[in-house]
């Protein structure tokens, strides 16, 4: 099976030439905007992400960000800013690889065979199982165990325990919540999401019995305990 790419380019043009190189060896799947990708991002979990930075609605660094909460993913950064500084801000923020437009074809699908190279060898960067005192989530197999009992949820409460997970006694903003298992803006959504919180609270609680997992901060979001 052909590894799977998301090419996330604003600019049609250089989206379009790029499709057209990587799809003899790629299965590509291309975004326009910052929201986009992250749908498709949670929605189709591919191998490697192309990352353009000025991007409509939400930016290529917000992408990256939200995504290194649940993801390490191989990201190669492709813009039009030449800044040392800007680069080594980028790295630190979790992307693998930086390359400026223009760009050389032949590096650009070098530098993907790298990464992709690097991902397939390195067993640190295979999907850990995660846990939090007695809940274990394993994201390569979508299974949970709370208590020694299996849980089975659908997958937008599974996105969003999975990075509540990632930081257990982190504060979560709503909007960043939904921003990051949704892909798209938060607005006029809080119902959505207090209705997912709610089942998704139901169904920990039950089976352990235990009043409360996942517990609102007023005013700021949700975290887990």
């Amino acid at each position: 099976m052909k590894p799977k790419i998301l090419l996330v380019e604003d600019h049609t043009d250089i989206q379009e030439l790029l499709h057209t190189v990587l799809s003899p060896d790629y299965q590509v799947f291309a975004a326009l905007d910052g929201i986009k990708a992250l749908e498709i991002f949670n929605e189709k979990q591919p191998d490697m992400i192309i990352l353009d930075l000025m991007l409509p609605n939400i930016t290529g660094e917000s992408v990256l960000k939200t995504i290194r909460k649940t993801s390490s993913i191989p990201i190669l950064i492709l813009t039009a800013i030449q800044s040392k500084t800007k680069t080594v801000a980028l790295l630190q923020a979790g992307a693998n690889d930086y390359l400026t437009k223009p760009f050389d074809i032949d590096e650009l699908l070098a530098r993907i065979q790298v990464q992709l190279r690097l991902t397939h060898l390195s067993p640190q960067n295979v999907n850990p199982t995660i846990q939090f005192n007695d809940i274990s989530l394993d994201p390569s197999t979508h299974a949970i165990t709370v208590a020694g009992h299996a849980l089975n949820l659908p997958k937008k409460e599974f996105n969003l325990l999975k990075l509540l997970l990632t930081e257990p006694h982190h504060v979560f903003e709503k909007a960043q919540l939904y921003e990051s298992v949704w892909g798209e803006p938060y607005q006029n959504a809080e119902n959505t999401l207090n209705v997912h919180l709610s089942n998704l609270r139901i169904k920990l609680n039950a089976l352990t019995g235990q009043p409360q997992y996942i517990v609102s901060v007023w005013g700021i979001g949700v975290r887990l305990i």
